[in-house]
């Protein structure tokens, strides 16, 4: 009898597979109707993340704590301005310059028509609908930063008194936790992968975006800066950040150099995104994600559905969140371990065999 109790507390029956659906399916759809206050919520919470080692470090130097949060929280607000600055002032010059594109465009266009066949589409209409599709995406998701920003009030105060707090509660946690493994020593050990991705991601992402603006500038590309910030920006979503980012840079290019010039800025950004992606990244990233690529994908679409464009930004670290949420309970670690990659499965199952011999 004591046998029996144990497994079906402890396994996935269909009636608790059935509880959890439903409780998944409501929570998202309660998400969803609170979109507009999770966004904000849920920007300064990563900007916390981001900032707190930059704190932790200014204490280290010397720095009293109350000094170093508002330093910290000074550069957040600078940064942020001038992020937002620029995008703006650049998104306005570009569209000042649109009709002059059309124009280039529409040459171009005739000049390769000639060759295409004829399939009952004209491809003006296809091109310039391809062009529209990835503008229009693009400026969604700048829209949906900056619109998280909007509420830059409530991001600053919600982070600055994380950041306040953050100081004193690993002390806290140590105290109370020791050397037991108590679930909530725990949980403050697994978040500390979600922090590491996010400064990682940031420090990549900031490395091709600089290298991008700065081998855009030199090869004469319009707007280098602005490309370079997409870069940055885009380097949050997984797979399809980096073509979104891409394509409008790749029609400038085509504008001024030809066919030429796409391929040379197409070929540029690859490269730096393959040495960030497959050299910089994983070499200081250590163990990875440790989640499925199926379900970063599929991420991107689940958080996006849940906050709009903004959400594909910071939809990789929600999904580790929720990810180690489901590790903190034995009835739900195997719905966690379904989310992490084969390669990961394996060498926990191996470590586990080593540790059982």
């Amino acid at each position: 009898m004591g046998d029996i109790n144990t497994n079906s507390n402890t396994g996935l029956t269909p009636a608790k597979i059935l509880i959890y659906s439903t409780a998944a399916i409501f929570l998202t759809l309660g998400m969803k109707a609170i979109s507009t206050v999770l966004v904000p919520v849920f920007f300064a919470l990563f900007a916390f993340l981001i900032f707190a080692p930059l704190v932790r470090w200014l204490i280290r130097k010397g720095v009293p704590g109350t000094a170093s949060v508002f330093m910290v929280i000074l550069f957040f607000i600078f940064a942020f301005f001038g992020t937002a600055v620029l995008f703006v002032s650049s998104l306005i010059q570009l569209s000042d310059q649109i009709p002059d594109y059309q124009i280039q465009s529409q040459i171009i266009l005739n000049s390769i028509s000639a060759y295409l066949p004829k399939v009952g589409y004209s491809v003006d209409e296809v091109l310039q609908g391809l062009a529209a599709f990835a503008f229009n995406v693009s400026g969604e998701i700048i829209t949906g930063a900056l619109s998280a920003g909007s509420t830059i009030v409530l991001i600053v105060v919600t982070t600055t008194f994380l950041l306040l707090d953050a100081a004193g509660v690993p002390d806290r946690v140590q105290k109370e936790a020791g050397d037991q493994q108590t679930p909530l020593s725990k949980f403050a050990e697994l978040s500390r992968t979600v922090i590491n991705y996010m400064l990682l991601r940031t420090e990549t992402n900031l490395l091709g975006g600089i290298g991008v603006a700065i081998i855009f500038l030199l090869g004469g590309i319009d707007f280098a800066l602005l490309w370079g910030l997409l870069f940055f920006l885009f380097g949050y979503i997984p797979y399809l950040g980096f073509y979104m980012a891409t394509i409008p840079p790749m029609l400038l290019g085509l504008f001024k150099y030809g066919l030429i010039g796409a391929v040379a800025v197409l070929a540029i950004a690859t490269i730096i995104n393959a040495l960030v992606e497959n050299v910089v990244f994983p070499s200081i990233a250590g163990k990875g994600l440790k989640l499925s690529p199926t379900i970063v994908f599929l991420s991107l679409f689940y958080w996006s559905f849940i906050l709009g464009a903004a959400g594909a930004l910071i939809a990789v670290p929600l999904t580790m969140v929720v990810k180690i949420v489901l590790e903190s309970s034995e009835d739900t670690r195997l719905i966690a371990k379904l989310m992490e990659s084969s390669g990961t499965r394996d060498q926990v199952e191996e470590k586990e065999g080593e540790n059982g011999a």
